[in-house]
């Protein structure tokens, strides 16, 4: 009995690292992987990125207190990224280093950012 008792508690245990490995490996989705565009592009040429999906990637330098939205500043500019029309939000995280995939749309004459998929410390947030 104690036999089969181990047997079933390793093959668990085998089971779930095979499950983890899976989630890590799926860590960074496709999206993400893409060529990732400087802010200041952006922001210098609004209207050749208005409408088109685009990955950013820097510094969170301010959150919303709800996580709905933050400004990503990548050393060469800052944007706005909004999170909220994609129905999700991240926990407080200023000063951590993200990568977004989104939709560049202006808004109020200003670009800003759909964002549909965050990775920030290895943490896909969509």
């Amino acid at each position: 009995m104690r036999w089969n008792l181990l047997a079933g508690a390793l093959i668990l245990i085998a089971l779930t690292g095979a499950a983890v490995h899976a989630v890590q490996a799926a860590d960074e989705p496709t999206e993400l992987t893409g060529n990732v565009v400087k802010i200041q592009d952006i922001v210098k040429n609004e209207s050749a990125y208005d409408g088109k999906d685009a990955v950013i990637q820097g510094r969170i330098d301010l959150e919303c207190a709800s996580g709905c939205w933050f400004i990503l500043n990548d050393g060469s500019a800052s944007l706005y990224v909004n999170i909220l029309p994609s129905n999700f939000v991240i926990p407080q995280k200023s000063g951590s280093d993200a990568k977004v995939y989104g939709k560049v749309i202006t808004k109020n004459g200003d670009p800003t950012l759909i964002g549909k998929i965050v990775l920030i410390d290895g943490v896909v947030y969509r």
